[in-house]
């Protein structure tokens, strides 16, 4: 830990602690992958690639500034919570965590994080599907009996998952509203599942993390939004992707 001067307040010495003693969990807890850096660098590159027909294009600042958080999050580096794009004041960071990736319409965050999907298929680890909230209100809307109700929500309730674009589904109507990832994100919590999302920031919210996430209250209720700073590591992406 850094040496406290007189110049510390309170807030810094407990901060410190809190990450110090985060530091030390995670250190004690590592995994330790079957790969380099350099290896799932080039893999990423690879299937962005294939996955778009386009090369991922990128600067040195881009990939410090944005992406170097996910890749070390993914490498169990204990330099990811050094990220200046981890949000950390009020949500502890770890790698039992899941990722919340925050960005604007544009940056590429679906496809960054299908490239990983694919890098990861079959690693057990790190290996997770990807579903768009608009699909699951689709999925919810074609329920046409209690069985299939419950093979709905068993379907989104096990594995390690990622759900697209949080925040952009509408409520779903079968014989009534019902908002179906408000109840999912609160399964899931329950089940203790490892659980990622991409979503837009809030207008208004895009440069404040804790209040973007107080944000959703309107939509999901303060319940799930107390889950969702319990589930995800918070991750700020900025500016637009240089894939193009």
């Amino acid at each position: 830990m850094r040496l406290l001067n007189e110049k510390n307040t309170d807030c810094d010495v407990i901060c410190g602690s809190i990450i110090e003693n985060i530091r030390k969990k995670c250190s004690s807890n590592k995994t330790n992958h079957p790969f380099s850096k350099e290896w799932l660098w080039e893999e990423f590159k690879m299937k962005f690639q294939t996955l778009t027909g386009l090369p991922f294009e990128y600067t040195e600042n881009y990939v410090k500034e944005n992406l170097s958080a996910v890749f070390l999050y993914f490498m169990n580096d204990i330099s990811f919570l050094s990220c200046e794009n981890l949000y950390k004041k009020d949500v502890a960071p770890s790698f039992n965590k899941g990722l919340l990736l925050v960005g604007k319409v544009g940056f590429g965050k679906t496809k960054i994080m299908t490239s990983f999907e694919s890098v990861f298929k079959g690693y057990k680890p790190h290996n997770f599907k990807i579903v768009s909230v608009d699909d699951v209100v689709d999925d919810y809307e074609a329920i046409k009996s209690p069985q299939e109700k419950i093979d709905f929500y068993n379907n989104y309730t096990r594995g390690t998952m990622l759900f697209d674009d949080l925040y952009s589904e509408k409520l779903a109507s079968n014989y009534g509203q019902t908002n179906t990832m408000k109840e999912i994100i609160m399964r899931r919590s329950r089940k203790n599942l490892k659980t990622h999302f991409t979503m837009n920031p809030v207008e208004g919210y895009e440069d404040n993390p804790k209040g973007n996430l107080l944000a959703l209250e309107t939509f999901y209720g303060s319940r799930v939004v107390d889950r969702l700073f319990n589930m995800c590591n918070y991750i700020n992406l900025n500016g637009k992707s240089k894939r193009v």
